[in-house]
């Protein structure tokens, strides 16, 4: 078969084909890959559903991870095999969340490791090509967690927003950023708070509750309880890890600085409705000793 080239474009006795379309079906081979190396919403969803499956089952090496996988639970590296989850006998109730954009599948769950002993878990997984390159845990098994709030975990975190009421990602990554500013400079903006809004903390309702004797704020929303002057602040390690428009869920993590030299890493689910934070799932949980999350982005 002869062949040239004319301007451009290579011909021969049976085709003809332009380098334009050349570069045009590289790129649809392109997006072909990355979509098949990405995992969607359902994909992180499994994800999730088969590490809590292989943990309770203390089957850790069948979890699929990365070379080189970075494992924390309260801020300490650990191997999975390590992990207070041991000692977990089985789940009572779960929040699940995906993001897929950042490659994020985050829960909270209500776990029980011995009759009468419920401990609040958030897991954080970041899945590449099809393997897990991060583990973020935060075991919250102190005898305060207060499993009536938390058995069953609320729907309305996974209802779906009207598309009426929904933000973009950028409006909500916007809403919560300043949010953890809040916890630095104590000047919330008013506007992105629900009067309504309430945050627990493992279960514990600690706004609008004038016997709360977590953060002793009294009976005031989530606007009032970031007033200053405050104890804590500032806010550090800010990360945005998980952002759903349709379900208005934002997860947010930073690690909160006490003025006694204390520490806490916090870990939040917010639920944002029409603009404004209406609810919020908090596990936080003070320490001595650390620095950083060892998770900065």
């Amino acid at each position: 078969m002869s062949t040239n080239r004319r301007n451009g474009i290579w011909t021969s006795r049976h085709s003809t084909v332009t380098l334009s379309s050349v570069a045009a079906l590289t790129m649809i081979l392109s997006a072909v890959n990355a979509a098949a190396a990405t995992c969607d919403r359902a994909c992180l969803l499994d994800q999730a559903k088969q590490f809590n499956a292989n943990m309770l089952a203390h089957t850790p090496n069948k979890i699929p991870l990365a070379s080189g996988v970075q494992i924390r639970e309260n801020t300490k590296a650990i191997v999975l095999a390590d992990s207070r989850w041991a000692a977990v006998t089985k789940i009572r109730s779960e929040g699940v969340y995906a993001d897929a954009v950042k490659g994020n599948v985050i829960e909270h769950v209500a776990a029980e490791t011995e009759p009468g002993k419920t401990v609040y878990i958030g897991t954080r997984l970041k899945v590449v090509d099809s393997k897990i390159t991060e583990v973020e845990i935060n075991f919250d098994d102190r005898p305060n967690v207060n499993a009536k709030n938390l058995v069953p975990y609320d729907p309305v975190f996974n209802t779906l927003v009207p598309p009426e009421q929904r933000a973009t990602r950028e409006q909500l990554e916007r809403i919560i950023t300043s949010y953890f500013q809040g916890l630095t400079d104590h000047q919330p903006i008013e506007a992105d708070y629900d009067v309504r809004c309430d945050r627990y903390h493992s279960g514990n309702r600690v706004t609008h509750n004038a016997r709360n004797g977590v953060e002793n704020s009294g009976d005031v929303g989530c606007y009032e309880s970031n007033l200053g002057p405050k104890p804590w602040g500032p806010a550090t390690e800010i990360r945005v890890a998980l952002i759903d428009p349709e379900r208005g869920i934002v997860i947010g993590y930073a690690i909160l600085h006490y003025a006694n030299g204390r520490r806490m890493q916090i870990n939040e689910v917010f639920k944002i409705l029409d603009g404004r934070i209406r609810l919020v799932d908090n596990i936080g949980l003070m320490g001595e000793g650390f620095e950083t999350s060892g998770f900065e982005k």
